[in-house]
C-alpha cells in the first residue's frame, strides 16, 4: 500500500512538472509573439499601411535569412554589417511612397528577423 502511494506521488510530481514546463513555454512563446509579431515590431513612423507592411515583412524575411546564415557560420551577431540592412531598399518601389520612410521600417523588420534567425526561429 505504501509503495502504491509513492508511485502515485511520483507520477503526480512528474505530471505537475510537465504541465508547469508546458505553461512556461506557452507563456514565453506568447510574449515573444506579442513583442515582435511576424514582421518584428509595430512602429509608427507614418506613411501608408502598404508601405509599412511591405517594408517590415521584406526586412524581416531578409533579416531572418541573414541571421540564420551568420549563426550557422558561427559569425558574430551583427546585423548592421549586412548589405540589405545598409541599403534597406529591397522590395521598394516608388509607388509605395517615401523611400526614407520605407528604409526605417525595413531596418526595424530586418533587426527583428535577424535576431530570430540568429536564435534559430
Amino acid at each position: 500500500m505504501k509503495h502504491k502511494r509513492k508511485e502515485k506521488l511520483k507520477l503526480l510530481i512528474w505530471v505537475s512538472l510537465a504541465l508547469l514546463l508546458l505553461a512556461l513555454s506557452v507563456n514565453v512563446s506568447a510574449q515573444r509573439k506579442a513583442r515582435r509579431g511576424r514582421n518584428g515590431a509595430n512602429p509608427n513612423f507614418g506613411g501608408s499601411a502598404r508601405l509599412r507592411d511591405t517594408a517590415l515583412h521584406t526586412g524581416y524575411d531578409s533579416g531572418i535569412n541573414d541571421g540564420r546564415t551568420d549563426s550557422s557560420r558561427h559569425e558574430r551577431f551583427d546585423f548592421k554589417d549586412e548589405s540589405d540592412y545598409k541599403t534597406a531598399t529591397k522590395g521598394y518601389t516608388s509607388d509605395l511612397g517615401d523611400e526614407g520612410l520605407y528604409q526605417k521600417y525595413f531596418r526595424v523588420g530586418f533587426q527583428n528577423g535577424y535576431r530570430d534567425g540568429w536564435n534559430g526561429y
